[in-house]
């Protein structure tokens, strides 16, 4: 927003057809420090609308190095450049690859978790192509299984925060035909280990 740069606007018109943020993911992973977190704030709003890893898996996935970027959403015909309201939001390097780990170590609970989302993350370092797609594919699935999952009902005023180094998000698109605005603030992180 013009009178607060650090504020992000997203709306959703009655006629829009494109959901931005429909898909799970974990904001800007193809930052060298991404956000620690998330606050999204409800200003109109729609009338309607944890099994772990094998240890064999676990152990391949150790050391293992992910690619992101955000080239897929925000480069010239990515997949959010179809929201008018973000189609220039993140335009400028969209194409630059960062490396974080596969397994990121929470610096708070030192807690292992997943760092990998279908949005950003486009490969494994060391990895032919095909080797890394469907491996990822798996760990794509895993994170979204419905028992990690709880689903938000936002009303006029609604505040949801949440913590990118530990989870994903999806905006749902299930209100179409309405307007939805919403302001969201990032803060700042630290880059994954």
């Amino acid at each position: 927003m013009d009178d607060h740069p650090e504020v992000i606007e997203i709306i959703t018109e009655p006629e829009d057809r494109f959901n931005f943020g429909g898909g799970w993911h974990t904001d800007v992973t193809f930052l060298d420090e991404p956000d620690l977190g998330s606050i999204l704030y409800g200003v109109e709003v729609p009338p309607f609308g944890g099994d772990t890893l094998s240890d064999t898996m676990k152990a391949l996935l150790d050391g293992l190095v992910g690619l992101h970027s955000a080239g897929p959403q925000y480069a010239e015909g990515g997949y959010s450049t179809r929201s008018r309201s973000m189609r220039t939001k993140n335009a400028e390097g969209a194409e630059r690859v960062v490396r974080h780990p596969v397994v990121r170590t929470h610096p708070e609970t030192g807690r292992k978790g997943l760092y990998v989302n279908r949005a950003f993350t486009v490969g494994i370092e060391g990895m032919r192509r095909d080797e890394s797609a469907a491996l990822l594919e798996q760990l794509f699935t895993h994170t979204v299984r419905e028992p990690f999952t709880c689903r938000f009902r936002w009303r006029p005023g609604s505040v949801a925060m949440w913590d990118n180094r530990s989870v994903q998000h999806y905006a749902l698109y299930d209100y179409r035909g309405h307007r939805r605005r919403m302001l969201r603030i990032t803060i700042r992180g630290d880059r994954p280990r």
